[in-house]
């Protein structure tokens, strides 16, 4: 069967160089030794991997999709003669047993490793930027709801007068808990509500990092849409210097054109 995949179909080159071997050991804790044997989950990952990459929407539809289409099924580890896992079997997976692993952030932190590794990500020109992502909410959900927020008295990200911090004896003021009212959804209670410009609604802010050398993105973060983007880029930066990624020189936008965005740097 992997004679009959062409050397450039995209699903041969993810072969080629990564090995999905390593989610074993990330779901070993979700897999008992005993009971009836489990799907294999790496079958399953790849299963999802080809559904993202081909926008297929439906579980349902996924399952027929693989069981017909050769490049899909060898990707996949499938055989020839070999059954597709049912549709139902893949949800209760997903949603039941992988729930609570994070295996999709795992995985992706884990690829970016192997390719700082190979040499694919260098940090030698980077490119960072937020988007807004509406959330498919109603109108009728929107609900104005108070939450506690963690403000200091000359607040280093969001205050001019925070310049002060960078005189001689400047103290840091003590971090203090207040009451702040924000608009969301109650059918989506993580989204959050913004009027700024052409972005307008309910919905969540995307930052996402690509290292320039051959387009890999390097780190993506989800936030509410009512987050100061001045804020949370350097909060999505720092978590991947952490991680190992190398950041020798990043662009942003003139959107990031802050002091606090400056000095983070």
């Amino acid at each position: 069967m992997e004679s009959l995949i062409p050397e450039k179909h995209l699903l041969r080159k993810i072969d080629r160089v990564i090995s999905f071997e390593f989610i074993y050991d990330l779901l070993a804790p979700y897999y008992p030794s005993i009971g009836h044997p489990s799907v294999d989950p790496v079958c399953m990952f790849k299963m999802l991997l080809v559904g993202y990459l081909y926008g297929i929407k439906s579980e349902r539809r996924l399952e027929e999709e693989v069981w017909f289409n050769l490049a899909y099924r060898w990707f996949c580890g499938f055989e020839l003669d070999e059954a597709i896992p049912d549709h139902s079997t893949f949800s209760k997976t997903r949603t039941r047993k992988w729930q609570q692993s994070d295996l999709f952030q795992k995985v992706f932190q884990e690829i970016v490793k192997r390719c700082i590794t190979s040499g694919l990500i260098d940090g030698k020109a980077m490119v960072a930027d937020g988007s807004y992502i509406p959330a498919n909410v109603s109108r009728e959900s929107w609900v104005d709801v108070e939450v506690e927020i963690e403000k200091s008295m000359q607040s280093y990200l969001d205050c001019l007068d925070e310049e002060l911090s960078r005189q001689p004896g400047f103290k840091k003021p003590p971090v203090k808990t207040v009451k702040k009212r924000r608009t969301t959804s109650r059918t989506d209670p993580d989204s959050g509500y913004i009027n700024h410009g052409s972005k307008c609604g309910i919905g969540y802010l995307i930052e996402s990092t690509v290292d320039c050398k051959h387009g890999i993105v390097t780190g993506v973060d989800v936030y509410s849409a009512n987050k100061k983007e001045s804020i949370q880029v350097l909060r999505h930066l720092e978590k991947q210097i952490k991680r190992g990624v190398p950041m020798r020189n990043i662009a942003l936008d003139c959107g990031y054109e802050t002091g606090a965005v400056h000095r983070g740097l």
